[in-house]
């Protein structure tokens, strides 16, 4: 390396992260949350929608993957307007099925599930036995 050039200048001698040496990027600053927000911002809307899609999405894609859907009870229980679990019962054949290799399937299918009720300001709990 030169002598005449060091380290920091070599890299313009700035902070690397958002918003330099000011201070104005997210982290301990008070103008404003990440992404542009209000630091108290929720993701989800203020305004909750009464939807049961979620839980129908749930039953279609568990039916769809067990290939026996006359096989499956559904049970559904409600937790108040935001919170809402989908136990099934099945054989202990399809129940393999269902939950996949090391519990792959019903992880992916729970997480899908979650990502699709959060858009309803929802939470829905799958329960496969």
């Amino acid at each position: 390396m030169d002598e005449k050039r060091s380290s920091t200048k070599r890299y313009g001698g700035g902070s690397y992260k958002k918003g330099g040496r000011g201070g104005s990027g997210y982290r301990g600053s008070s103008g404003g949350g990440y992404r542009g927000g209000s630091g108290g911002q929720r993701r989800f809307q203020s305004k909750l929608i009464q939807t049961q899609a979620p839980e129908d999405l749930a039953e279609y894609i568990l039916k769809v993957l067990a290939k026996e859907p006359d096989s499956l009870m559904f049970e559904r229980k409600s937790f108040g307007p935001r919170r809402s679990r989908v136990s099934v019962k099945c054989d202990p054949a399809v129940t393999g099925r269902l939950i996949g290799k090391d519990g792959r399937t019903i992880s992916a299918l729970r997480f899908f599930i979650k990502a699709a009720a959060g858009r309803y300001g929802k939470r829905v709990d799958i329960v496969v036995s």
